[in-house]
């Protein structure tokens, strides 16, 4: 029998639990980009121009050890504060909002085309109105922050609270539920759940738009520290600035996750099923 990467893939599925064996994926894949990283940056050495400025990992790693060890913290928190505010508040507002455009169909008419047309303008497009509304305080950057993650969170809070059959609702009044106790028992949840989903989703949204507040209005934080030492044509130093983003990102999309299977266990178990 001819082996080949699925085949490959089918054994380790039978010998290994699948979890392992993602990691173990995830794991030859990180090995795979350090190795393409180290042969370019080597390659690309001699070059002309800017195409030589391509740091090998170990000036990146260097960098990143001496900013961990001077202002790493301080920035990393700056920013996770102006994160988690914006995140909650959009995140919050975009669940109330979401549910009464879900429910109140003749307010939905209205309102979600231009909930959908806002959607594609990029945040960047929102800074200059954000600095003369807020101006370079904390506020602008919350509001381009929050306003992020609510254009992501409104989306699934509309499709949550409308996702309750009809037939089960008629089912519940027959029942003698009075309109209080199917919206709690019923639309709620739903559309609670959607929201968690949708605020997973908005991490990224959010976390990303964090960077673009910080490059335009701050003083401190990973975004204000990625353009100092974008100014100075400090390129092991911006990469590392980077590498400081991509795994805050990545362990609070990791826990988030985890919280997700724990708070949503049936939705996993229907994922599986359907695998």
């Amino acid at each position: 029998m001819p082996t080949t990467p699925d085949s490959i893939a089918a054994n380790a599925d039978e010998r290994l639990p699948p979890r392992m064996v993602a990691w173990l994926f995830g794991i030859a894949g990180t090995a795979v980009a350090l190795l393409a990283w180290i042969v370019l940056s080597r390659l690309l050495a001699h070059g002309g121009g800017v195409i030589n400025r391509l740091p090998g990992p170990l000036a990146v790693v260097r960098e990143l050890v001496q900013y961990a060890g001077n202002d790493l913290v301080h920035d990393l928190l700056a920013s996770l504060h102006v994160f988690a505010i914006g995140w909650i508040v959009g995140a919050a507002s975009a669940a109330l909002v979401g549910l009464v455009l879900g429910r109140a169909q003749h307010l939905g008419n209205i309102f979600l085309p231009i909930v959908e047309a806002i959607r594609p303008v990029s945040s960047i497009a929102w800074v200059p109105l954000s600095i003369v509304w807020f101006g370079f305080g904390l506020t602008s950057k919350v509001f381009l922050v929050g306003l992020a993650v609510f254009l992501v969170v409104v989306v699934y809070a509309v499709d949550g609270s409308r996702r309750v059959p009809h037939d089960l609702e008629r089912t519940a009044t027959m029942l003698g539920m009075s309109g209080w106790q199917r919206f709690r028992s019923l639309v709620l949840p739903g559309t609670l759940s959607e929201v968690l989903i949708g605020s997973r989703v908005a991490l990224m949204s959010g976390w990303g738009t964090v960077i673009v507040a910080e490059l335009v209005a701050a003083d401190s934080g990973l975004g204000a520290h990625l353009i100092g030492v974008e100014q100075s044509y400090d390129v092991p130093a911006v990469m590392a600035t980077m590498i400081c983003f991509a795994v805050t990102g990545f362990a609070m999309n990791t826990a988030f996750t985890f919280a997700e299977r724990r708070l949503l266990p049936w939705r996993h178990d229907r994922e599986r099923e359907d695998r």
